[in-house]
């Protein structure tokens, strides 16, 4: 089976993190599944008014996920925060829609294919990652050079992450946006 990312963004990570992606997508092609699955990001102003939606083409067995995602929230997250964000988003989408298609392929197909990308999903950081980690520590009353040392952290990441976890809102764009937006939006 093929899994393929494509996207569609400017000022953000997602750039850099769908480049993460491809082991998995490498992965994905020993694996037997009934059709393809094709995602497409698009991290755009809230105000193009694009919608996320799902198309099934029965000719080339491909499952299409368009996925709209909003680009004020991701540009004042950092890199991690992005790629967790992500990760949870293109996980419920997928069992959301291959569970849509079941005349495609059958529920122990559906299930087998959730379990790999999932496992392969926790073992890459792209659920339950470090973000996730970092809040449980820092609730349990952690200090902040103890759970960057235990997570391998930036100090700066964890004190970001406690002062969101008091209800600060970051207003402005993430310092990790900003390197990324100064990158070469593609590999010459």
């Amino acid at each position: 089976m093929d899994i393929t990312f494509g996207l569609d963004t400017y000022g953000t990570c997602v750039g850099q993190l769908i480049d993460e992606l491809s082991p998995l997508t490498e992965l994905a092609k020993a694996w037997r599944f009934p059709y393809h699955i094709a995602f497409m990001w698009r991290v755009l102003p809230e105000s193009y008014g694009r919608k996320t939606f799902r198309r099934m083409d029965s000719r080339d067995q491909t499952l299409t996920l368009d996925m709209s995602i909003p680009y004020e929230k991701y540009l004042r997250m950092s890199k991690n925060e992005q790629r967790e964000a992500l990760g949870i988003e293109l996980y419920s989408y997928l069992a959301e829609s291959i569970a849509k298609y079941k005349k495609y392929a059958g529920t122990e197909d559906q299930q087998q294919l959730l379990a790999k990308v999932r496992r392969w999903m926790l073992e890459n950081n792209w659920l339950e990652g470090k973000i996730g980690q970092a809040r449980e520590l820092l609730a349990q009353d952690m200090g902040l050079y103890e759970v960057s040392q235990q997570l391998h952290m930036p100090l700066e990441e964890v004190e970001y992450i406690l002062i969101r976890m008091s209800g600060y809102e970051q207003t402005d764009e993430h310092p990790d946006n900003i390197v990324a937006g100064k990158a070469t939006p593609y590999h010459l």
